[in-house]
């Protein structure tokens, strides 16, 4: 898994550059530490980087913010609104940056209850599992965005966006369309996308299996470097959720969304549910 900076310099869109930096500077002056998560974290490390282009769209910018309580989160908040490009959303967690670029704020960390949840006041009546996050921002990594004004941000890695993406569809089905074939994406073209050296330098054994093959093996890797990310909390949340699916008499419904999703539906059903059992078993093997 990279650790190194990531340079994506003059790839990135002007007007994401602006809103990170402005992001960048209010976190900054506040001491709390950020970092990407969601479909922009997708496209910079899978298409900026990589070439691997998702079939879906970004139309926002999601960011995770560690705060104690949420004091702190309606402080950074406020600071951001008082800035002139950013604007109330109509969801509590979201800002909007120039009238068309939205922005959502997951805050984690302390803020959390003991089950792993957050759930915003005043009545509490959106809640959402932020597990994962803690771990996965202390494996993010640097990008460099821009180099003129230079701007580097943190940005969750593959593994930790997919561990993210398996608690996502879990948690919440509506965003199942979209967390299901992000996830399976990476599934994909994890090899490809960094991990192909590491494959012969840190898991030979994978690549002298009698039952050997390359497209799921970069599954089967995903699966081994979760447990070099996940707590053991988390780990025992991400086995529960492929457990479940993988033993489900009606199908494997994490696979059914991903058939069904746009630009999937020529995939087979099986093949699909491959990947996800490969994932499954580089998890536990580790």
């Amino acid at each position: 898994m990279p650790s190194t900076l990531l340079n994506l310099s003059g790839k990135i869109d002007p007007v994401v550059i602006s809103v990170l930096g402005e992001i960048h500077k209010v976190a900054s002056r506040q001491q709390l530490p950020f970092f990407i998560v969601g479909a922009m974290a997708r496209d910079l490390l899978l298409e900026f980087e990589h070439g691997f282009t998702s079939k879906r769209a970004t139309a926002d910018i999601d960011i995770a913010v560690a705060v104690e309580n949420w004091s702190r989160f309606e402080r950074f908040k406020e600071e951001l609104l008082q800035t002139p490009d950013f604007y109330h959303g109509r969801e509590a967690q979201r800002v909007i940056f120039r009238d068309k670029l939205p922005v959502d704020i997951v805050p984690f960390g302390g803020i959390a209850g003991a089950n792993g949840h957050i759930a915003w006041p005043p009545d509490q009546s959106f809640k959402m599992s932020v597990a994962g996050f803690e771990e996965c921002q202390r494996h993010s990594i640097p990008v460099k965005v821009s180099v003129d004004p230079e701007l580097v941000v943190q940005v969750v890695t593959l593994a930790g966006l997919a561990i993210l993406k398996i608690v996502s569809w879990d948690d919440n089905p509506e965003r199942r369309r979209k967390d299901a074939p992000d996830l399976f994406l990476i599934l994909q073209n994890y090899l490809d996308a960094g991990n192909l050296d590491r494959l012969f330098e840190e898991a030979p054994d994978l690549i002298e299996a009698g039952d050997y093959d390359y497209e799921l093996t970069s599954a089967r890797l995903l699966g081994r470097d979760f447990s070099r990310i996940a707590s053991p909390a988390t780990k025992k949340i991400l086995l529960r959720i492929l457990e479940r699916e993988s033993g489900r008499k009606q199908g494997h419904r994490m696979a059914m969304d991903v058939v069904q999703s746009d630009g999937c539906r020529f995939l087979d059903y099986e093949r699909v549910t491959a990947y996800f059992e490969s994932l499954l078993k580089g998890l536990t093997e580790s």
